[in-house]
């Protein structure tokens, strides 16, 4: 495409997983490409995010700002940004493992206390663990509140403390670092409790600028093409945009975790907003089960039909258009790479093959990343960041948009 001039455009973002396609996407020119001159300001929560919305037209957040968003009637979400729900999970500590075939042999947690933090989707996710476990439990009597997810963490650590928690991305990679990948009891995915993030465009944009919304999500939708292509590289990316927002690399085996999220490409999209015939889409039944939790936990004053607030038309209005449904769904055999943390040396004679894609590159050689001082970085929902006592950068969902 050949531009007279750009036109500006601001696309908020969190340094999180699913804000890495935006950040690559501006990093290799795919907005340029499209004639748009992308901002993206970086928020550490969702709730100053869509607070300040009058000061971006797309954002990319969980879906509680998506939520509050729609509350306020500023927003409406256009689509999925990635899904969560297998980095949010029922944690154990050793003596929990050890302890958890007994729980499901009595069906009861009994005297067993669990460390939540209070109205989020992690306590959602334990809820449904255990029924899904058929054990049951009373919250009043069960659940230990925590706030932060360092207390959360802290308490798993604390011989004195519980052996059971709730915790996320990437306060979960601690866990699984300290006490293996068998300390996740149950996850999202497992418990069919849907966690996920949506792509937002302000009622302003929505009203004024369509089509300068519509291009910047195209170019958003070719990042998460890259992400999807050529896995191994952006794993490099990710870890160089974390540490360009001042937190340390994840290591190789947390990459791992946070890349086992699925993204969704165009395609994707628009199965995800396909509407069955009771009028429902995917997407719409997902954002509804967070929706109902935030109703019935009191964080918003009455309940909403997520359908009313999700709009297929940017995504539609890409796809109608068959030259940028083409560009947002493929890759240039020499795709361009960062100078700053190195992508993965190409073994000798060989090269990376354009493929479809939700096909994972997976002959690709590790990334050269340094290894990290731990394996916190930025978290992928609605956070609240702060330095911890015991030293390290830990990300906090505040669902209460405290």
């Amino acid at each position: 495409m050949t531009c007279s001039s750009l036109t500006p455009v601001t696309l908020s973002i969190q340094p999180a997983y699913h804000g890495g396609p935006a950040w690559l996407a501006n990093k290799l020119g795919y907005f340029e490409e499209l004639c748009l001159d992308a901002t993206l300001p970086v928020y550490r929560s969702g709730a100053p995010q869509v607070n300040e919305i009058s000061t971006w037209s797309v954002g990319i957040a969980g879906s509680p700002p998506n939520i509050q968003g729609w509350t306020q009637g500023v927003l409406k979400t256009v689509g999925i940004n990635n899904d969560e729900s297998s980095t949010n999970a029922l944690v154990a500590n050793a003596e929990g493992i050890a302890s958890w075939a007994s729980i499901l042999a009595a069906g009861t947690l009994g005297d067993t206390k669990i460390t939540v933090s209070p109205n989020s989707t992690g306590e959602l996710v334990v809820e449904e663990c255990l029924k899904k476990y058929n054990v049951s439990f009373d919250p009043l009597s069960n659940f230990v509140y925590n706030s932060t997810q360092v207390g959360v963490l802290a308490s798993l650590s604390d011989p004195d403390g519980n052996d059971f928690g709730s915790l996320w991305a990437p306060t979960l990679y601690s866990a699984v670092e300290t006490w293996g990948k068998e300390s996740i009891i149950c996850n999202g995915d497992d418990a069919g409790a849907n966690v996920i993030g949506g792509i937002m465009v302000s009622n302003e944009a929505d009203e004024t600028n369509t089509e300068t919304a519509a291009l910047a999500i195209a170019a958003y939708l070719k990042g998460i093409t890259y992400f999807q292509m050529y896995r191994e590289k952006s794993k490099a990316y990710l870890n160089e945009f974390y540490v360009e927002q001042g937190f340390p690399p994840l290591s190789p085996e947390a990459l791992d975790i946070e890349f086992s999220r699925p993204l969704y490409n165009l395609d994707e999209q628009l199965q995800m907003l396909a509407k069955n015939e009771g009028a429902t889409s995917t997407l719409g039944s997902w954002f509804q089960e967070t929706v109902d939790f935030m109703f019935e936990a009191g964080i918003i004053p009455s309940s909403l039909n997520a359908e009313d607030y999700i709009d297929d038309k940017y995504m539609k209005w890409i796809a109608a258009n068959e030259t940028l449904a083409k560009w947002t769904m493929t890759m240039e055999e020499s795709a361009p790479v960062s100078p700053g943390i190195p992508p993965p040396t190409p073994t000798p004679g060989a090269s990376e093959p354009e493929v479809a894609p939700t096909l994972v590159v997976d002959s690709e050689p590790e990334a050269s990343t340094p290894t990290p001082p731990t394996t916190e970085a930025p978290s992928s929902g609605n956070k609240v960041f702060s330095v911890a006592p015991i030293g390290f950068a830990v990300a906090v969902l505040n669902y209460m948009f405290m």
